[in-house]
Parts: C-alpha cells; structure tokens; sequence
C-alpha cells in the first residue's frame, strides 16, 4: 500500500514539473501569438513587421525598392545611417565589392536644419534621388 502512494506522489510531482515546464517554454517563446502570426501573416508582412519598413533595418523598404525598380543583379549598395545591419545578402543584388555602385539605399537618414544628403556624405554628390519614403532613399548615379 505504501509502494503505491509513494508511486501516486512521484508520478504527481513529475506531472507538476512537465506542466511549469511547459507553460514556461510556451511563455518564453510566446508560442500562441507566434504561432498565430505565422498562420495569419505572408512572408512579406512578418519580415517587415520584424525588420521595419523604413526603420531599424527597412527589410520592407529594400523589399519595395526591389520590386518596384527591379534591382536584382543590379548594383547595389545599402548604407545604414543609424548604423543597423545591412540586409543586403536577403535580395540578389549584383557584387558586394564595388567601390562606386549604380544605386545606393540610404535608410534612417534623419536630417538636421534642412541638412542635405549630400552635405553628409560627399561621395553622393554624382548621384540623384530617384524615390523616397520618410527617411529612406533610392538614389542613382547622374549618367
């Protein structure tokens, strides 16, 4: 009889512990929302929803320039004005170690007094701005 009880007490306590276990994995990981957001959500909105449309790393902007411009196999260069991560290598831009590129993304440049672009970075006196969204620029070599 007592072999029993012990058993009873063991096997409850080891549910108790797999039970806060899984609650606190499934807490960690925020398991609902994410998984929901998966379900609900295309490619496309969950990395913009992650990586900004045109803050932090502008995945979303990139991802519009690309599609709207056809850049792939283009060159490009990506510069960070907030010092964020490039995401270049997630598009098919053309090769990385050009030192004078057909276009350039400016992200996150946030201007003082009506300071230019071109004030800032002097290399982008050639070039001229073919589109923009808030803070971020598609700019193109003057031909």
């Amino acid at each position: 009889m007592k072999k029993t009880i012990k058993y009873k007490r063991k096997n409850i306590i080891k549910l108790i512990i797999i039970l806060i276990l899984s609650f606190t994995i499934i807490k960690f990981f925020n398991l609902p929302y994410n998984l929901y957001s998966v379900l609900k959500w295309d490619y496309n909105s969950r990395m913009t929803q992650n990586y900004g449309f045109c803050d932090n790393e502008a995945w979303g902007f990139i991802n519009h320039i690309n599609n709207l411009f056809k850049l792939e196999k283009h060159q490009v260069r990506i510069i960070n004005d907030e010092g964020f991560v490039s995401l270049k290598h997630f598009f098919n831009f053309g090769p990385n170690k050009i030192e004078k590129p057909r276009n350039i993304i400016l992200l996150n440049f946030k201007s003082e007094n009506d300071q230019s672009i071109k004030n800032k970075y002097e290399f982008l006196k050639n070039y001229k701005t073919i589109y923009r969204y808030n803070n971020c620029y598609l700019l193109t070599i003057n031909d």
